[in-house]
C-alpha cells in the first residue's frame, strides 16, 4: 500500500494587513518535514500557488529553496509541485527537466502534464500526473481546439489527454482549479468574471485520488476522492473557522483511497477578539500575546488612538472593525430629498444609517438642545 502527502497554497511571501508571515510558513513546513521524518511518504503532493504572486520575493524562494532540499535531496522523498494562479508557470519550472530525472517533478507546461511521475509498491506501478493552473487560450492553443472557451472545457481535454497516456490501473492527479460548489474564501483570487471558471467534479472521475489547490478550506470536492487540502495557514478574517491540516492519502492494491487528515499547529493564530475598546483592554479572551489578531470595535463613538493601545495588550494587531459603520440595508435617506427634511429628521436619519439603532431620548434631547442653540445663533446675527 502506498501513501501520499498532499498541501496546496503556501503563498510563500505573502503579507497580512502589511505583517509579514514568512517566519509562520517556515514554520509550517518545518512541521511538514518534521511528519515526514516520522511516518515518510512515497511521495508530497504540492497543488500550486507556491508562492503569493508571479514575481516572489528572493527570500521566500530561498524557503522554497531549503524546503524542497531537505524534503528531495536530503531525505529522498520524490515530490509532484505543479503552479496555481498566483505562481508564474516559467519562474517556477525552471530546470523542471533536469530536475524531473530525479526526485522533483515540477509539471509547470502543458507538454508535460501527460507525462507521469511513477511510483511502485507491491502492487505494482501508481501514475502521479500533474496539471498546472489552466488558462483556456492557452489550452486553445496547445490542442489547436476552438472550442475550448473556459475552465469546463480545457480541463476536460487536457484530462482526456492523461488518460489516453496512462497505462497504470492506479493514477493520481495534481491540479490547481474551482471545483463548483467548493466554498470559498476571501483570500482566494478569482479566476475569471462570470462564473466560466468553475469545472465539475465529474471531470475528475477517471483518477483514484485528485490533489486539488486553489481553495484555502480543506474539503471534499463532488467526489470523495476528490480534495482539497487547503492552505496550511488562515490568510483572510474569512478563514477564521477554518482547520487547517496536511492530506495523508493511502491506496491500496485495487485503487482504493483511504484519506485522513494532519492538524497543523501554529505559533500564532489569526483570531478576531470583539468588544469595546474598554472591554477589549480589561476582558479575559482567548487571544495569545502572540497572536494574529483581528480587533471588532463595539464603541459607537470615536476611539482615541485605537490600534496603539490594543497593541500594548496584543502586540500583533492587524485590523480593526468598527461595526457602527457596517450597514446591511438601504439607509433611511435612500431616495429622499434631504433640503426638504426638517435638521432634526435628518440627523436622526443620519445616525440611524451610521449606527443601526435609533437615537435614544437623551440623545434626541442633545440634539434638539443643540439645533436650538444654532438657530438662536442664527438668529441674533
Amino acid at each position: 500500500m502506498a501513501r501520499f502527502l498532499h498541501t496546496a497554497d503556501l503563498h510563500l511571501g505573502r503579507t497580512l494587513y502589511g505583517e509579514r508571515l514568512l517566519t509562520d510558513q517556515e514554520a509550517v513546513l518545518a512541521q511538514l518535514t518534521e511528519h515526514i521524518d516520522r511516518d515518510p511518504p512515497d511521495a508530497l503532493l504540492i497543488a500550486g500557488d507556491v508562492f503569493d504572486r508571479s514575481v516572489p520575493p528572493a527570500e521566500a524562494v530561498d524557503v522554497l529553496d531549503q524546503f524542497l532540499y531537505a524534503i528531495a535531496g536530503e531525505r529522498s522523498v520524490p515530490v509532484v509541485m505543479i503552479p496555481g494562479n498566483h505562481d508564474s508557470a516559467d519562474r517556477l519550472g525552471f530546470g523542471s527537466r533536469l530536475l524531473g530525472a530525479g526526485r522533483l517533478h515540477i509539471v509547470s507546461s502543458l507538454h508535460r502534464a501527460t507525462t507521469p511521475f511513477v511510483i511502485h509498491d507491491e502492487h505494482g506501478p501508481i501514475e502521479l500526473f500533474g496539471l498546472p493552473f489552466l488558462e483556456p487560450a492557452r489550452v486553445r492553443q496547445h490542442l489547436n481546439d476552438d472550442d475550448i472557451r473556459d475552465h469546463q472545457s480545457a480541463t476536460t481535454a487536457m484530462v482526456e489527454q492523461i488518460c489516453a497516456a496512462s497505462t497504470a490501473a492506479r493514477t493520481i492527479l495534481v491540479a490547481h482549479a474551482f471545483v463548483r460548489g467548493g466554498t470559498v474564501s476571501d483570500s482566494e483570487r478569482a479566476l475569471t468574471i462570470g462564473g466560466l471558471d468553475t469545472v465539475d467534479a465529474s471531470v475528475f472521475e477517471p483518477f483514484n485520488y485528485v490533489a486539488l489547490g486553489h481553495l484555502h478550506r480543506p474539503q471534499t470536492a463532488g467526489l470523495p476522492h476528490v480534495q482539497y487540502s487547503g492552505s496550511p495557514l488562515k490568510y483572510s478574517a474569512s478563514e477564521l473557522g477554518h482547520s487547517k491540516s496536511f492530506t495523508s492519502i493511502e491506496i491500496d492494491a485495487t485503487g482504493s483511497i483511504t484519506i485522513d487528515h494532519i492538524p497543523i499547529s501554529v505559533q500564532r493564530d489569526l483570531v478576531r477578539v470583539e468588544g469595546t475598546i474598554d472591554e477589549l483592554l480589561s476582558g479575559e479572551y482567548a487571544a495569545r500575546e502572540s497572536d494574529l489578531v483581528i480587533a471588532r470595535l463595539m464603541d459607537k463613538g470615536p476611539v482615541h488612538d485605537a490600534m496603539n493601545r490594543l497593541r500594548a495588550r496584543w502586540p500583533h494587531t492587524l485590523h480593526i472593525e468598527r461595526t457602527h459603520t457596517e450597514t446591511t440595508h438601504a439607509t433611511p435617506l435612500a431616495g429622499k430629498d434631504h433640503r426638504e427634511l426638517a435638521m432634526d429628521d435628518l440627523f436622526s436619519m443620519f445616525f440611524s444609517a451610521v449606527t443601526n439603532e435609533p437615537m435614544s431620548e437623551s440623545e434626541t434631547a442633545m440634539l434638539n438642545r443643540i439645533i436650538d442653540g444654532v438657530r438662536t445663533q442664527e438668529n441674533a446675527s
